[in-house]
């Protein structure tokens, strides 16, 4: 990073590299290991497909990551994002997946280190379904916006111990409660720290968000977090929904789409309560508005990018509550809360995690498996 730094600060770096087919997934490329054509490379922004060697190139990148989007039955074999660098390959492994075949949605495990065993399990018991992936969609530690420094890494480093531990890939999305130093009262971090805000997700876990495929479906990891100077609220920030815009551009339309994010795009579950005040307060006011803040406020404007898709599942966190909204009157997306994995729950709704089942392109309904 230090080299790369100047380079950064001076307009981006140009990063190029090989997509390649890692025929015995051990990382390298060896002879005869051919670059594969078509596969999506991105930096956040700028957006790449391979060429028929299996090469790309992306200009002017300022971000801490590139990563790739994987065809539907390849597995990146030394992960799926790298840090910028003048030169970045890209291993993929051969992984088909059969026309049925299972994935878990897994939120909220509020990881630290009196609950870690929590996650263990649910990741032991998806792993007993013989799930392929699974989905997590935010807050993976117990609390980085109020955490100094020294805590929230150990938090993530719990966390990220734990993943490693499942028998099956793991994408993250992140949550509230991921955000570094916010709530700055209790951190005392100061907003010119270099990990302050998102920045200390990024550099332990990765983009704040991505996409891939699995078998015939398209997977987008959204940010659903915004930050207004100590306080968060729902949103998808503008520079996310341009990289979803143009990522798309390389998705045939009619493709079926499944989204994750923390915030939830919509929900009835946070109507049954209300708070005046404090970090978790129902309404937020600014930029001239006023919104409830636990639902991402410009929702609309992804369902108008993904209009031409077939959206059909939305995967959400944040509520701890259990709750299915089926598609509204002209649409097909049905907007799918999980429980949380950390016990604490609202309403004395259950601990668990959801295992869904996909045919070909019809995701289902999802199997509730409970933690207590």
């Amino acid at each position: 990073m230090i080299v790369l730094v100047p380079l950064l600060l001076a307009g981006g770096l140009t990063v190029s590299g090989v997509v390649f087919d890692d025929g015995n997934a051990n990382g390298r490329r060896d002879a005869g290991e051919a670059g594969l054509a078509g596969v999506v490379v991105s930096d956040g922004t700028a957006v790449a497909a391979t060429g028929a060697d299996g090469t790309y190139t992306l200009d002017a990148v300022t971000a801490r990551h590139v990563f790739v989007v994987t065809p539907g039955d390849r597995r990146a074999v030394a992960g799926w994002f790298q840090a910028a660098a003048a030169h970045v390959d890209f291993a993929l492994a051969p992984a088909p997946v059969a026309t049925r075949w299972r994935f878990a949605h897994l939120s909220d495990p509020h990881v630290w280190a009196e609950n870690a065993d929590r996650l263990r399990r649910a990741l032991r018991l998806a792993g007993a379904r013989g799930v392929d992936c699974a989905l997590v969609s935010g807050d993976l530690v117990l609390d980085a916006l109020r955490a100094g420094e020294t805590q929230a890494r150990a938090a993530f480093a719990l966390y990220a111990s734990v993943a490693r531990e499942a028998r099956f890939p793991l994408r993250p999305a992140i949550g509230n409660h991921d955000v570094f130093g916010i709530d700055r009262a209790y951190s005392h971090v100061p907003t010119d720290h270099p990990a302050y805000g998102k920045a200390l997700y990024e550099q332990e876990q990765g983009p704040r968000y991505s996409a891939f495929n699995r078998g015939r479906i398209h997977f987008i990891v959204l940010d659903t977090i915004g930050v207004d100077d100590t306080r968060y609220f729902g949103l998808l920030d503008d520079a996310q929904l341009a990289w979803i815009r143009t990522e798309l551009r390389h998705v045939p339309p009619g493709t079926v789409v499944v989204t994750v994010g923390h915030i939830p795009l919509r929900s009835g579950a946070l109507s049954l309560s209300y708070a005046a005040d404090g970090l978790a307060r129902t309404l937020i006011s600014g930029a001239a508005r006023t919104s409830y803040r636990h639902i991402v406020r410009n929702a609309d404007a992804l369902a108008e990018i993904l209009r031409p898709y077939r959206w059909t599942l939305a995967l959400q966190g944040h509520t701890h509550i259990l709750e299915r909204l089926a598609p509204a009157p002209g649409s097909i997306t049905r907007y799918h809360t999980a429980p949380s994995v950390e016990e604490r729950t609202q309403f004395q709704d259950p601990s668990g995690f959801l295992v869904y089942t996909v045919d070909g392109e019809n995701v289902d309904d999802g199997e509730l498996v409970r933690l207590e």
